[in-house]
């Protein structure tokens, strides 16, 4: 274990997750994740002052299938007394949807899948950053995204899309449980690294064409980089053509197409979110952190249910059996009008 993770670690629990004396910690994670991150995260819970435990639980498959996993009673059980989830393995699952519902709060280092590379990941995005700057420039972010009423995304690939805003809220997705300039909760779930503002869509929002030259996050697991673009086109948020790379579009259309079941088509489904990567130390390589790589978009597909339950918000949902993800490397972004990304180059926000 690297000495100077043990201040990150006292500084995502104070600072980002606001964590007192006499709070129920739970950790969990499996076998990806270094048995010394682990212990660390339970070891500093304990000196804070917190009761704190470690759940090892067995590895899960693809994090596509988050939404469909079925996981053991004995694990769903261990998380209905915790009042902070230290989650680094099961990211969406219906137990920890209950968790929050009930008043727990969940803190996820490594976006909910657990790492090797989990404590090098914290070392740059966190400890090298100005995590509040990347909080203010953040709600800034998510501000616009709710005063605006449409959002106007290109890139010089060809992607054209437009997403209706009108009543949407911006999501911030900080990594910050907590507001410590305001001293008060900011949500109810948070993924760490954050810095990925941006906002939740509802069914029927999307329109237009999405042009894939980052990462496809999808059916093989974690993440593969196409050679050519993915050209991805929705209809009211429904993708209704796959085209471009020769070998990842014409897999990702079949593996689209086999999860359509009695005339479901919700794989097909979205952008079901769309999240603007901030975090200037972010890179592209790892599943830990590439939402995060500055000056990129990234759209999720599938199932939003659980996601939104999580967030604690209100608002029309789809289930799907997976739920899977796609980027944009240099996107411009207008928001009725106003640019807040230009080919990748985030707006001064003045933060």
């Amino acid at each position: 274990m690297r000495s100077e993770l043990v201040s990150i670690v006292h500084t995502i629990y104070t600072e980002m997750a606001n964590l007192q004396p006499g709070t129920d910690v739970l950790v969990i994670a499996d076998s990806r994740t270094a048995p010394d991150d682990v212990e660390l995260f339970v070891g500093q819970a304990r000196a804070l002052g917190a009761t704190a435990q470690a759940l090892l639980i067995p590895t899960p498959p693809s994090a596509s299938f988050q939404p469909s996993l079925v996981y053991s009673p004995t694990i769903a059980a261990a998380t209905t007394e915790a009042d902070l989830i230290v989650d680094m393995s099961v990211g969406y699952a219906q137990f920890m949807v209950d968790a929050v519902k009930r008043g727990a709060r969940i803190i996820s280092p490594g976006d909910g899948t657990g790492h090797e590379n989990l404590g090098e990941v914290l070392l740059r995005t966190v400890g090298r950053v100005d995590i509040h700057q990347i909080r203010r420039e953040a709600d800034q972010i998510a501000a616009a995204f709710t005063a605006a009423r449409v959002c106007h995304m290109t890139s010089d690939n060809g992607t054209d899309l437009t997403i209706d805003l009108d009543g949407l809220a911006g999501e911030p997705g900080d990594g910050f449980l907590w507001d410590p300039d305001r001293k008060e909760w900011k949500t109810t779930w948070a993924l760490v690294p954050g810095a990925q503002p941006g906002v939740l869509v509802p069914p029927r929002r999307c329109n237009g064409w999405i042009v894939v030259d980052g990462f496809l996050l999808w059916e093989p697991d974690d993440i593969e980089f196409p050679r050519t673009p993915v050209r991805i086109h929705v209809t009211d948020s429904q993708i209704d053509a796959v085209e471009g790379d020769e070998w990842h579009a014409p897999h990702l259309l079949r593996w689209l197409n086999s999860l359509s079941k009695d005339g479901d088509m919700s794989g097909f489904h979205g952008p079901v979110h769309a999240n603007i990567g901030t975090n200037p130390q972010a890179k592209l390589s790892q599943h830990l952190e590439f939402e995060r790589l500055r000056g990129t978009v990234t759209f999720g597909f599938g199932d939003d249910a659980m996601l939104s339950q999580l967030l604690t918000t209100e608002k029309e949902v789809v289930a799907s059996p997976v739920h899977w993800d796609a980027m944009i490397l240099c996107p411009t972004i207008d928001l009725d009008g106003d640019a807040i990304v230009t080919k990748g180059v985030i707006k001064d926000f003045g933060v």
